[in-house]
């Protein structure tokens, strides 16, 4: 478990900041067509994640979240602005170069785990591994060795239909980390479960956030994760507000 000591350490990482940090948003815009008018989601929208750090988006459905979460991770791009990854702008980047870079830098959990359900929580697990084209032998180490972290050392060969629900988030969030990415980005990871199953991953995503040394974002309606963070923030009128 996380303790509170952990966590304040985590806090006062706001007292050292660099300037542009590990990913750097400015001037976010998103807008989507309705039946009747443009509606704007985000409107020249800043944030800067800094690395290590932990950020809690929180607030009602439909304010955007989701949306910004999307395209922080790449997987969604704005009307207008740019995404700075240590200096370069990755929205520039050409489809299959971005591809490439978010599966070497970015780590993805979301409610749903999305597993194969026909593969092994091994299998799973390797994928961003081999998709980057590494050897099958290596890929599998490093998946068995998160895997283990999590907890499910006695589960490498189950298929992801036979895990439960707790289980197959575990699966997720190491298939997210095999790579150990420098961000980590998490939609509602703790959903789905259970209270004694969220409180688990809660602590795990602490946990890895202070031994990987990954920057975690997490947008959640849950506010006792969102209290684990070190900085909590909503959207209002298009623009991230900090919360004290």
């Amino acid at each position: 478990m996380v303790d509170a000591s952990k966590q304040n350490t985590a806090g006062t990482m706001k007292t050292n900041l660099t300037r542009d940090g590990l990913l750097q948003a400015s001037g976010l815009c998103k807008s989507f067509q309705s039946s009747k008018a443009r509606i704007w989601v985000l409107k020249d929208l800043n944030v800067t994640i800094q690395p290590r750090e932990t950020l809690a988006v929180v607030g009602a459905s439909g304010i955007g979240k989701s949306t910004l979460l999307h395209i922080l991770g790449t997987l969604d791009r704005p009307d207008n602005g740019s995404l700075l990854f240590e200096g370069e702008d990755v929205l520039r980047y050409g489809e299959q170069r971005l591809a490439q870079f978010r599966n070497q830098t970015m780590g993805f959990v979301f409610q749903f785990h999305h597993l194969l359900p026909e593969f092994s929580a091994l299998e799973n697990a390797m994928m961003p591994a081999l998709i980057q084209g590494m050897d099958k032998i290596e890929a599998a180490d490093l998946a068995e060795s998160i895997l283990t972290r999590v907890g499910l050392s006695e589960r490498l060969h189950h298929k992801a239909t036979d895990l439960s629900g707790g289980e197959q988030q575990r699966v997720a969030l190491a298939r997210a980390l095999v790579l150990k990415p420098p961000l980590l980005l998490a939609d509602e990871p703790t959903g789905n479960l259970d209270k004694q199953n969220s409180n688990q991953i809660h602590h795990l995503l602490l946990e890895l956030n202070q031994e990987l040394g990954m920057a975690l974002v997490v947008v959640t309606h849950n506010m006792e994760l969102a209290s684990m963070m070190a900085r909590q923030a909503t959207i209002a009128e298009g623009r991230l507000e900090y919360q004290t």
